[in-house]
């Protein structure tokens, strides 16, 4: 356990990660925290101020000068207004003439915080520095990456951060972290546990949760390989904000802290997104087949699925872009002035479909779920509307052809041996079976009528009425008891609307869909809309293999709609990035190779959406 933790501290940039963990620890530990870093102000040498008791019994003021790594002599001393003695000096000079009042008299302890250790050159400038600045009521301290180790595992933080039981399976989480099942089979267990150690309250669970995954991601990070990492934060997310919604809605005095807490892990989670697909996975967007490539398989079904798993995350990542440029609301919202950071996502996933021509074909009916996001995503950005449009017109004919080739045709297992062996195409109870219900033909029917793509939807209409008569097509909606269910991994909860009909333009399909959007009070109810954080429940839909509630999304068809077919061709993007590329394909694998997603599949069309039968809570 100690080298896994020495790593992680030492694996720590300075800004937003070392400078992140710090408070949190201090908090575990008692200490009540009076400034954390900030971006844009200036700080006078002190990145964390707080008060707590000393070893000694004493109330004390701690000051917390931070830097990342290893302390060289340059950045110890160096021509920089960065160099720790800089900001040790400004503590003295300027931070400490300051001080509230409040905390006047209290003994100040200042602590130089280094993430990995003081190189031999440097350390007899760093004591020499302690001992010459040490003062009655002033007193200096250090606390190397050992230091933050010990108090980890062995000191004051041990029972309070990792409880026995948790610490083995950390460890393994981390050694196993280039084999993301298996270590996501440790972390899982992990998440259990502390989710269940009554001994702590929410917040120092989630705090426990957020601290386990900074560790994993680290260990990711400095292996290669994120598919862990951000598979785990997706579950810390949902597993935090089950624990935190009741405290942050009510009016607690903890209020404050658990919104805290659930910001924290919201933004590490977008953090590790941002590694792993912003900085690895959309660069090579453009480039053709590069994404197919880098699968690293022979099997065109994992091609497949790697590709919609991947589309269903970056969708996932700009949907949280929309929420924070949205600044809440209940739902994603068409927006009419482009957002750079979105438009670069967006970009690059519309980039993804047209340079990789395996997401024109979903081959199991769980991949709905991650067509919707994509599709939710792409037209909420005004540049790629027409893309998303495109791709609504090409998935229907391409999945028809399959269906009428029968091969290569949406079914409603996930069983990977199943999906690699197909019956033969004569097998025609066998076919009725694979096929009796489906979420992604209605989910195409519903955006292309709100992209003015309505000749698409009337297409899909006669085929259901022609070919698909047996097929009951549905969709996946909130009830009362999801709130109990749903953020716990649970995929039995909420209910079915089924035996869907398209209708001419899909009129038929968009009134029963606003009937229920009407007449749902449930999903008014549900924490995650009702208290303005919706992403958590498509990130919930996504990991459980649920298509999003229409709730989120037809709202915005409608606005869409309104607009009609030259508005959204007029805001279309003027080029296309498709670049005739694959050289750069090796830069991902086969360490930074896609997620399969197999694992992640559960049998959805055969659980929570049947063949049929209504769910009830």
């Amino acid at each position: 356990m100690i080298p896994i933790v020495r790593e992680f501290f030492r694996g720590l940039r300075e800004r937003d990660e070392l400078d992140a963990i710090v408070p949190e620890l201090l908090t575990a530990m008692g200490f009540e925290i009076l400034s954390r870093p900030m971006v844009g102000t200036r700080q006078y040498g002190s990145d964390v101020a707080a008060v707590g008791t000393d070893d000694d019994g004493q109330r004390k003021l701690f000051l917390f000068s931070i830097k990342r790594g290893d302390l060289n002599r340059r950045e110890w001393d160096g021509d920089s207004d960065q160099a720790l003695r800089q900001s040790l000096n400004e503590i003295r000079d300027a931070y400490l003439a300051g001080v509230a009042p409040e905390h006047h008299g209290l003994p100040v302890v200042i602590v130089i915080t280094i993430g990995g250790i003081v190189l031999e050159n440097t350390l007899p400038m760093v004591n020499g520095y302690m001992s010459a600045e040490t003062r009655p009521g002033t007193e200096y301290r250090l606390w190397t990456g050992d230091t933050l180790t010990t108090k980890v595992v062995d000191g004051a933080l041990r029972e309070e951060v990792f409880p026995a039981g948790t610490r083995t399976l950390l460890r393994r989480a981390a050694a196993l972290i280039e084999e993301p099942d298996a270590a996501m089979a440790q972390f899982g267990r992990l998440v259990a546990e502390i989710v269940a150690d009554d001994a702590q309250d929410a917040v120092g669970r989630v705090r426990t949760l957020y601290l386990a995954l900074w560790i994993l991601t680290v260990w990711g990070r400095e292996g290669g390989n994120l598919d862990a990492p951000y598979r785990a934060s997706e579950i810390v997310v949902l597993r935090s904000w089950d624990l935190l919604w009741r405290t942050i809605e009510s009016d607690d005095g903890r209020k404050l802290e658990a919104s805290h807490a659930m910001h924290e892990v919201v933004m590490l989670h977008l953090r590790v997104w941002d590694q792993l697909y912003r900085d690895k996975i959309l660069p090579h967007a453009a480039n053709q087949h590069a994404l197919s490539f880098a699968a690293w398989s022979h099997e065109s079904v994992d091609v497949n699925l790697a590709l919609f798993e991947t589309a269903g995350r970056v969708a996932m990542g700009g949907l949280w872009r929309l929420w924070l440029a949205q600044r809440g609301g209940i739902g994603p919202e068409a927006i009419e002035t482009p957002q750079p950071e979105l438009t670069s996502i967006a970009d690059g996933l519309a980039d993804m479909v047209i340079a990789n021509p395996a997401l024109y074909t979903p081959i199991t009916e769980s991949q709905g779920v991650d067509l919707a996001l994509a599709l939710m995503l792409l037209a909420a950005s005004p540049p790629t509307r027409k893309d998303a449009a495109d791709w609504v017109q090409q998935a229907s004919r391409a999945t028809r052809l399959c269906y009428v080739r029968r091969s290569g045709y949406p079914v409603r297992t996930a069983d990977y041996e199943g999906l690699i062996r197909q019956p033969a195409r004569d097998n025609d109870e066998h076919w009725r079976d694979a096929t009796a219900a489906s979420i992604i033909q209605p989910t195409l029917a519903a955006f292309a009528w709100g992209l003015s793509r309505k000749g698409i939807a009337t297409e899909i209409d006669e085929f259901q009425k022609t070919e698909l008569g047996h097929c009951n097509f549905q969709t996946w909606v909130v009830n009362a008891g999801t709130d109990d269910k749903l953020w716990k991994g649970g995929t039995a909860t909420g209910s079915s609307r089924s035996s869907l009909r398209i209708g001419l333009e899909g009129t038929e399909l968009i009134e029963t869909l606003k009937s229920e959007v009407a007449g749902n009070a449930a999903h008014s109810e549900l924490s995650a809309v009702r208290l303005d954080h919706w992403p958590i429940l498509l990130l919930a839909c996504r990991v459980n293999r649920l298509p999003p509630p229409p709730q989120l999304w037809l709202p915005m068809l409608g606005t869409l709609e309104k607009v009609g077919a030259s508005a959204i061709s007029a805001t279309a993007r003027t080029e296309r990035r498709l670049v005739n590329q694959t050289a750069t394909v090796g830069g991902l694998a086969p360490a930074r190779r896609l997620a399969m997603g197999t694992s992640s599949f559960s049998a959805l069309m055969s659980g929570p959406l049947g063949t049929g039968a209504q769910r009830t809570p």
